[in-house]
């Protein structure tokens, strides 16, 4: 006998459900046509009545489960401990005039001031924020849709290979830079774009660009050399998740599509990228929710006031910058509005996807 974990559907009652979709689309009355059904609502609809079935209220989950529910107490304490308490006690400083000698609770309040500073745009610290707003947006999209695209194309790509050798080899040579130090990473940068790196005067030779320092320019050339190096130190690493999904795919797919007449591409296209497409879904809407984190310590370390300070300056350098100046009521705020645009960044994205696709994290 089959037991099936507690929340799921049964497998017959699945199977049914899926291919219901299509059944009740042919099922139509003699002398009539069949109506155009979409296959993404059937989808949708089916996906619906699973969940339905396979709901469980909480007190029988912990019931049966108890055991994986004792295993995640010392993760919750941890989030507690080191997440939830210290946004507790920092929203505070977000309204006060932070002084060491005083402390969080002595300052005084100084009401919206910090957000004033922060969002008009006047003084130093306002027009730095503004700049560093921009670059993250700009790097941010950049790595929603280049970064983010071409794990999946590799995935893709080495799914296709035949020579189960060359397949791991190519797999275990696309991780290795993800394993290399950011230190390491922005001196390699710092070598290859100079005035006299290999890719400067490569480019200067074959295309004309000019013969110029790329990550000391204050232009948005910066941020097409920056994500060129977060693909490549980050594409491998991140095409675990689709090559494990792509494996999962039942061979069965494949082999009727072969004897359909199918050819690689249309298998590709048909089956595989279906098949994987919840997966891209939920880790895209995971990737909008830290969108803000565009590696803080790469930027930081290339940032340099005098000369690149307009395009490489972060939400999360300024905010780490402003933290060890002693300016905490400022860092709180860009910390609190980081945390408030994420947020609502991933409940926007998650809402598109269950919208358009029928998958979503909650």
């Amino acid at each position: 006998m089959v037991k099936t974990s507690p929340g799921a559907a049964d497998p017959a009652v699945e199977e049914e459900l899926i291919l219901s979709g299509s059944e009740e689309s042919a099922l139509t009355a003699p002398g009539t046509e069949a109506a155009p059904v979409s296959d993404a609502a059937a989808v949708r609809e089916n996906m619906a009545r699973l969940r339905k079935i396979g709901h469980v209220p909480w007190k029988k989950d912990f019931k049966t489960n108890w055991v994986i529910y004792c295993l995640f107490i010392p993760v919750l304490v941890w989030l507690i401990l080191f997440h939830y308490l210290p946004i507790a006690f920092s929203i505070p400083l977000a309204f006060k005039d932070y002084k060491d000698y005083l402390g969080i609770f002595n300052s005084p309040w100084n009401g919206w001031e910090n957000f004033k500073y922060l969002f008009t745009g006047g003084g130093v610290g306002g027009s730095e924020f503004l700049l560093a707003l921009r670059n993250t947006f700009a790097i941010g999209g950049l790595n929603l849709t280049i970064g983010f695209i071409v794990p999946v194309l590799f995935a893709l790509l080495v799914s296709q290979l035949r020579f189960k050798k060359y397949k791991r080899v190519c797999q275990m040579l696309s991780y290795l830079p993800n394993f290399v130090a950011s230190v390491v990473i922005v001196q390699i940068m710092q070598n290859l774009l100079d005035r006299d790196g290999a890719l400067t005067m490569m480019f200067h030779n074959l295309f004309g660009a000019p013969n110029t320092n790329w990550l000391a320019d204050d232009t948005p050339a910066f941020w097409g050399w920056y994500i060129l190096f977060s693909v490549w130190q980050g594409f491998g690493y991140g095409s675990i998740t689709y090559v494990s999904a792509i494996s999962n795919i039942s061979e069965d797919l494949y082999e009727a599509a072969a004897i359909d007449g199918a050819n690689r591409w249309q298998m590709m296209w048909k089956i595989t990228l279906p098949g994987i497409m919840p997966m891209i879904l939920m880790l895209w809407l995971l990737q909008i929710g830290v969108v803000f984190k565009v590696g803080f310590d790469r930027t930081f370390l290339l940032y340099n006031a005098s000369t690149n300070a307009d395009v490489c300056d972060t939400l999360f350098s300024y905010t780490m910058r402003m933290t060890l100046n002693g300016n905490l009521g400022i860092a709180t705020v860009s910390s609190l509005f980081q945390s408030i645009v994420g947020t609502v960044l991933m409940l926007f994205g998650n809402w598109i996807s269950r919208k358009s696709a029928g998958v979503s994290m909650f």
